[in-house]
Order: structure tokens, then C-alpha cells, then sequence
């Protein structure tokens, strides 16, 4: 994979301009004066040349986390259609009465909630004009040096047009400047089509999930089976360069066996994805659990942990490697906190956590949620507990909607963000106890809904 480098932007320098002005700063010099100096200055301009070049291969192929190149890979969980900026701003995908819709908002009431569609004019009702209802995929959303990535389907053609290519789209974190960034072959999202994971890092956009074995359909028997009895599911990793003209290449693919039951969950950090994946036997007599490390420079991969002992939940990996989870004695059902070196192979019990339903590990936080007590607990890795209450917003939601259909999206440095109705609406819980929002919702994208907090 070719790592993008700051020189590529730096092929439009002429050095005939530099040349002209030495010559006109010294026009009455003799021409070995002004050969001389234009020797030093072409010297000058390859060296800085070089050292931008130097610049750009240290950016993107340091094993650091670089805080404006990479997206921050632990405040929100994966399946999730919403993303942040990490500065207050954040952008979901919501589904509404005329279709999906992409938003964007300043953390503040969804009042204030924005369409990420430039069209003149456009009343964001139309999906042939409307560029916020053009087919977003639910977990392609990404920030991006500055920019809000997504994927989604071409807009206007049949569906089985639709599915030829993917659209990987960008604008400005206000919705303005919409570019279609490249076409991906449809292929990535054939072969990630379940549980699928779609997100930038370092100038690629990868999209993780697996792929079933083809089935075909016997109209006599009303039954399907399997096209292929040897072909076993999948999970596959495809890198597209976000250049018009970049790269697009399968870098990972894991075969999957049948008779079991798989899920994974995927953290990038620097030059390195991470995938964790669990299985089990459908007969519940075998647990596994795989960590494998994919060089993103090179594609090549390792499996650098494995283990049939831990019933391991809610997973988190550090910068430092160290994968922390959650695990529940069967006997007390009590729930700790553990850490593991996945280098030593080494499990060591961090804390106890208090007494919650569900929790999951995200961004070095334990954070358990109890959906129908309106309730979460948020447990630093010091031991120290914040405990949330948001009754008020989730009966207001109810009331509404007629139901909250509450599940937990991530949490990052200033809230908890959660998903309710299920695909229309998320808020935020402020960690710092203040009043709990709605910030985007189908309520204020779609004329269909009445306003939560009111009327025009």
C-alpha cells in the first residue's frame, strides 16, 4: 500500500519562477554569477523538496497517533452510524418518514441540527435531488483531516445499478462543498456485507465485515441452500485510497468455520489495525477468542493472541496494547474490569464494577448502561464512578415517539452518546451531570414529525 506523502501536493512548483526572480535581483551580474545562483537555488528547492518529502513519509508512516491525520479509534463504538470531530461537533445518520437522512450538529438542542446537503433550494424531501438521502450507509462516517467522509449509492438509477459502485463522499463539516471523492467497486460492499465497518484512517477508507457463502433458491421446495457445501464465511478488510485515481486493495481475510457463530469488533491506532474476533460452537462447547495486528503499510498480518478461556466482553485496545474488558463470574455475577498484555498473554483483574446489566469498554472508560432504569454508570480505570441520570429526556422521548428504543453509541472526553428510537434520534448524556439533549433526531429533519420541544 503506498502511504500518501505530503510531496505528491508539491508537484505544481516551477522553478522557473525562482530562477526569473534571482536573475531580475541581479540583471547586470555575468551570466556565471547568475549560473552560480541558479545552481544554489535549484540545490535549495530540491532540498526543501526533500525535506518536505522527509515530512511526509514521518506524518503518515509514524507509529504514533497523529491527533489531525488519524480518527480517534475508542470514543465511539463500531456499528454505530454517528461520529464526532472530537472538538463539540458531531454527525449521525437518522432514518425519517422520506428516507435516511445525514446530519450534522454543534452538540447544542437539535434545533440547531444542519443537513449535510448543499443543493440550492433543496427542501431535503426529494431522494433523486437530496444529496442527505442518497443512500448513506449507516457506519461510513469519519472525520477526516478537516473533512466529514461517508460512502453511499449512486442516486437516481435502478438498485441494481446502484450496487455496481460505491460512492465515497466528503464536504465540510457544515455541509457545504460536497465532492464525490472516488468510486469503489461494489465488491467491498458484497464481501463486508454483514456487520460492516466502514471508516478512514491515513488516507484510505476501510470498510471490515463479512461475507456468507452465496445461497440459490429452489422454487420447488420454497427452500434455499448453499450454493457452494465447501465455501465458509468470511471476514474481509478492503483499503480504498481516497485519491480519485488511489489504490483498492483486500489487505486481510479471515475463514470463518461453519457451525459457529462470529462477531468482532476492529480499533485502528497509527500503522496497525486491530481485529478481535469471538466465536462460538453453535453447540455452546467451544469459546474463542483471536487478536490479530494488520501492518497497514505492507498488509501483511499476525495473530498475536489467542485463548478459549476468557468470556471476554466489551473490548478496548490501547495505544499501548493492552486490551481491557469486561468479564462476569458466573457464580456471583459480579462484574470486573480485566486488563490483558496481548504480548505477555497475560489477564490481570484491574476493579470490580459496580452492578450494571451491560457494560462496554470505550475510550478508557467502563460504561454501563440500564436502559430501562434510564440510568449509566461511567467507571474510570482509577476506580472513580460517575453516575448519570437521564429519566426526564428518555420519558419526553416516549412520550413522543412511544418508545426510547435506547442503546449506547460511545463516550467521549465531555458525553456519553446514545442511539434512541432505534435509526431516529441521538443525545448526548454531559459527563458533568448537566441537562441531557437531543441532538439530532428525525423530529427537526422532517416536516412528517412534530418537534419535540414544540411547535414552529
Amino acid at each position: 500500500m503506498n502511504i500518501p506523502k505530503l510531496a505528491e501536493y508539491l508537484t505544481d512548483i516551477d522553478s522557473g519562477y525562482i530562477l526569473e526572480a534571482a536573475e531580475k535581483e541581479d540583471s547586470m551580474a555575468n551570466s556565471g554569477r547568475i549560473k552560480l545562483r541558479r545552481a544554489v537555488i535549484i540545490a535549495a528547492a530540491c532540498v526543501c523538496l526533500i525535506l518536505l518529502m522527509a515530512a511526509g513519509r514521518t506524518l503518515f508512516d509514524s507509529e504514533k497517533y497523529l491527533r489531525e491525520y488519524d480518527v480517534d479509534p475508542s470514543y465511539m463504538i463500531q456499528d454505530k452510524m454517528i461520529t464526532s470531530d472530537g472538538e463539540g461537533h458531531y454527525f449521525g445518520v437518522i432514518m425519517c418518514g422520506n428516507g435516511f437522512r445525514l446530519m450534522g450538529s454543534d452538540g447544542s438542542d437539535g434545533e440547531n441540527a444542519y443537513n449535510i446537503c448543499d443543493v440550492p433550494g433543496c427542501d431535503h424531501t426529494d431522494n433523486k435531488i437530496c444529496l442527505a438521502l442518497s443512500r448513506p450507509e449507516f457506519t461510513g462516517l469519519s472525520v477526516y483531516d478537516g473533512r466529514l467522509y461517508w460512502t453511499s449509492r449512486q442516486k437516481g438509477v435502478d438498485y441494481a445499478e446502484a450496487l455496481e459502485t460505491v460512492n465515497i463522499m466528503s464536504s465540510n463539516l457544515d455541509g457545504s462543498d460536497i465532492r464525490l471523492e472516488r468510486k469503489a467497486p461494489g465488491e467491498v460492499f458484497s464481501d463486508t456485507v454483514y456487520n460492516k465497518y466502514i471508516r478512514v484512517h491515513r488516507g484510505y477508507m476501510y470498510f471490515i465485515g463479512f461475507k456468507e457463502p452465496e445461497t440459490v433458491f429452489d422454487p420447488d421446495t420454497l427452500t434455499s441452500h448453499q450454493k457452494d457445501p465447501d465455501e465458509t464465511p468470511s471476514l474481509n478488510v478492503y483499503a480504498e485510497e481516497l485519491r480519485e485515481d488511489g489504490t483498492s486493495e483486500k489487505i486481510f481475510g479471515y475463514s470463518c468455520e461453519n457451525g459457529r457463530f462470529y462477531s468482532y469488533t476492529s480499533q485502528f491506532y497509527a500503522n496497525n489495525l486491530y481485529i478481535m474476533i469471538r466465536s462460538d460452537s453453535t453447540d455452546g462447547s467451544g469459546f474463542r477468542f483471536e487478536v490479530f495486528k494488520v501492518d497497514l503499510k505492507t498488509g501483511g498480518s499476525k495473530r498475536v493472541y489467542s485463548t478459549d478461556k476468557y468470556d471476554i466482553n466489551g473490548w478496548w485496545l490501547d495505544g499501548s496494547e493492552n486490551l481491557y474488558y469486561t468479564e462476569t463470574d458466573p457464580e456471583t455475577n459480579s462484574t470486573s474490569l480485566m486488563r490483558l498484555d496481548i504480548n505477555r498473554g497475560k489477564p490481570k483483574k484491574t476493579l470490580k464494577l459496580p452492578e450494571m446489566s451491560i457494560y462496554r469498554v470505550i475510550n478508557g472508560r467502563a460504561v454501563g448502561l440500564d436502559g430501562n432504569a434510564h440510568k449509566l454508570d461511567v467507571v474510570e480505570f482509577d476506580g472513580s464512578v460517575t453516575e448519570l441520570d437521564f429519566d426526564d429526556l428518555a420519558k419526553l422521548v416516549e412520550e413522543e415517539y412511544g418508545y426510547a428504543g435506547i442503546s449506547l453509541c460511545g463516550v467521549d472526553n465531555e458525553n456519553v452518546i446514545l442511539q434512541m428510537c432505534d435509526d431516529e434520534c441521538f443525545a448526548l448524556i454531559p459527563l458533568d451531570g448537566s441537562e441531557p439533549r437531543i441532538i439530532i433526531a428525525s423530529c427537526y429533519s422532517d416536516t412528517e414529525f412534530e418537534r419535540l420541544w414544540g411547535g414552529e
